[in-house]
């Protein structure tokens, strides 16, 4: 699963950077731009608003070894940039992701294999009512990637 983070840590020591957003990600980005232009290290930016997706998998897919991503985006503008990462075979040591706005958890029920969405402020030990079965689910923190979710285990009958 990739490590989505709240906002950006700078990684030295790379031949390459990208910096991959949309308007509120490059906000959230710009200490790691000031960062890399004071350093003189070689960087480029992919703006999402003025690239599809195909476009990006072009960029991203020409990369060199040694190139590190930082990806910043709200939620399934992210998880489509996640996704192509995966794809592409950045590992968690290449890449970093942050999520701009409230975070959404995807809960999977382990009764009827439904996936509902959460926000963040319910705790990962709380509970929530499945929307298709509606049996009460306990909240893990059991991640699938294939599922692309939390696992939630039925509580009460």
């Amino acid at each position: 699963m990739a490590d989505i983070k709240n906002k950006p840590i700078f990684q030295p020591g790379k031949k390459h950077y990208i910096l991959c957003g949309d308007d509120l990600g490059f906000k959230r980005l710009h200490s790691i731009k000031e960062i890399l232009m004071k350093e003189l290290l070689s960087f480029e930016e992919i703006h999402l608003y003025s690239k599809c997706i195909s476009e990006v998998d072009e960029v991203l897919g020409k990369q060199k070894i040694g190139t590190y991503l930082y990806a910043a985006a709200e939620g399934e503008k992210l998880r489509e940039i996640i996704g192509l990462a995966s794809k592409l075979g950045y590992s968690a040591q290449e890449s970093q992701f942050i999520r701009i706005g409230e975070e959404q958890k995807r809960i999977f029920c382990s009764k009827c294999h439904f996936t509902s969405m959460v926000n963040r402020s319910i705790s990962p030990d709380g509970y929530m009512i499945c929307t298709s079965c509606g049996f009460k689910l306990e909240l893990s923190d059991h991640y699938s990637p294939i599922k692309d979710a939390f696992f939630g285990y039925v509580v009460e009958s």
